[in-house]
């Protein structure tokens, strides 16, 4: 299996990046090809500028896009790993889906009708949060995973098949990090046995 991780934190050494990685090592002990996509790191350019939409527009796509459009295709799984802010992905994720999952690449057009492009593609979502409080009733949990599932992932075709909160991770115990290192370990060889 050919594992895509795109995490989006600007802290390396955070709880989040912790999750990145023990998914990532997660995956390759168990034999599968991992690539993590750090965006911070790379120096992702997020916005969608006007000379973007210009050149998409006649089919020429940005060589920071198409590079990352190549992994999105080698990939078979595509891991999304990030905190929640404002109710929602940080921007630079937000701005990384504006700009790779375009038309004419992730979904057309015919007439009225969007024609998703990217249908053999699984996503899992790990998010986390600083506090209980933000994601305190399921009907904010819904709300997000209406946005991210149906919205995003699935206008393109995409089928996200997990998708984890962790809530209040600053306030963990030892203990409890270690529940959800274990959990993220467990919820990453389920997938790949069955994928």
């Amino acid at each position: 299996m050919k594992a895509l991780i795109i995490y989006a934190n600007y802290k390396e050494n955070s709880f989040t990046g912790a999750i990145r990685d023990t998914l990532a090592e997660t995956f390759h002990k168990n034999g599968h090809e991992v690539v993590v996509r750090d965006l911070y790191e790379i120096k992702f350019n997020p916005v969608l500028s006007k000379k973007d939409l210009e050149s998409i527009e006649q089919d020429i796509f940005p060589v920071d896009i198409m590079n990352e459009q190549k992994f999105i295709q080698w990939a078979d799984l595509i891991c999304f790993v990030y905190p929640i802010w404002w109710s929602g992905m940080p921007a630079i994720l937000k701005g990384y889906i504006e700009r790779v999952f375009v038309q004419g690449y992730a979904f057309e057009f015919d007439e009225n009708t969007a024609i998703p492009k990217l249908t053999n593609k699984k996503i899992v979502i790990f998010n986390t949060t600083g506090s209980k409080n933000v994601l305190k009733d399921k009907k904010r949990i819904d709300a997000l995973n209406t946005l991210t599932h149906d919205c995003i992932f699935g206008f393109c075709g995409m089928q996200v098949i997990e998708h984890k909160y962790f809530t209040a991770v600053s306030q963990a115990s030892n203990q409890g990090k270690q529940e959800i290192f274990d959990e993220v370990k467990n919820v990453a060889i389920k997938i790949a046995d069955n994928l």
